[in-house]
């Protein structure tokens, strides 16, 4: 009975994990650039079954009980979200790999799929969070002119207007792509480390083999798919509920059983 109780109260902890992720889902839907987390499970000890415990057949294998389950991590999907239009010319997306590289004020370089940029008060493109977005300068920022002008193309390369109307190479906006995606760290808002030692490319030199295209004048969209998140919500919640009634008979019994004692 009291293994029921056990068994009965980590399905009921692994259910409301998985609760958690699906309401953090539905949430960011509309997100730039959000990547949806994948729960997973895992048994706890599973105990042995012998001919002692209960009458077992001739072909049964290896019988065992299991102990519960647990939620063991929660896996990133780095799926290609949907891309929508926008009229800002700082707004970038990625179709297919790689990601973008904001700069906090510590140095740290964090990536990202969410390629919503503006430029500052000093003329620096930065994040929405105002972070600086990771660019090889060939011009100083500050000195790119009218933001209307400036145009990126496919591969990150950033051109704008001279005062005499020239087409002037500004600068190049950086891509990185690690080699391991399993191992990016979630930092919260959309936004990603890379742990030490792990490798990453980049195109600082031009070379785009391995990354996708960049879009100006458009956004990656959540990857959620909102009906299948509901439906999910919908069966954790029914297996909630299932978890909670096996406690509810397990504690029933015990009851009948201390009252019979």
């Amino acid at each position: 009975m009291f293994q029921g109780l056990r068994i009965g109260v980590t399905g009921m902890n692994s259910s409301q994990r998985t609760l958690d992720n699906v309401a953090d889902q539905i949430a960011n839907s509309d997100t730039n650039g959000y990547k949806r987390k994948e729960v997973r499970f895992q048994d706890l000890l599973r105990n042995e079954i012998s001919a002692s415990h209960v009458e077992l057949s001739e072909n049964v294998g290896a019988p065992s009980i299991g102990a519960g389950s647990r939620p063991n991590f929660s896996k990133t999907n780095f799926t290609q979200g949907i891309l929508k239009e926008s009229l800002s010319p700082l707004h970038l997306a990625m179709e297919g790999s790689g990601f973008f590289g904001v700069l906090r004020e510590n140095g740290d370089l964090f990536l990202t799929r969410n390629g919503a940029f503006q430029r500052n008060a000093e003329g620096t493109l930065t994040d929405n969070q105002g972070n600086t977005v990771a660019v090889d300068n060939i011009v100083p920022q500050n000195q790119w002119g009218n933001t209307a002008d400036l145009s990126i193309a496919s591969d990150g390369l950033i051109s704008g207007r001279s005062p005499d109307g020239e087409i002037t190479v500004l600068g190049r906006v950086l891509l990185f792509e690690p080699e391991n995606y399993d191992m990016l760290y979630s930092m919260g808002e959309m936004s990603y480390v890379v742990p030490e030692g792990e490798n990453v490319l980049t195109n600082q030199e031009g070379n785009m083999d391995g990354f996708g295209t960049l879009h100006q004048r458009m956004l990656e969209g959540s990857n959620v798919d909102v009906a299948a998140s509901m439906t999910e919500m919908i069966i954790t919640q029914r297996a909630y509920q299932m978890n909670a009634k096996s406690i509810t008979t397990a504690d029933e019994m015990l009851e009948v059983i201390n009252t019979i004692i």
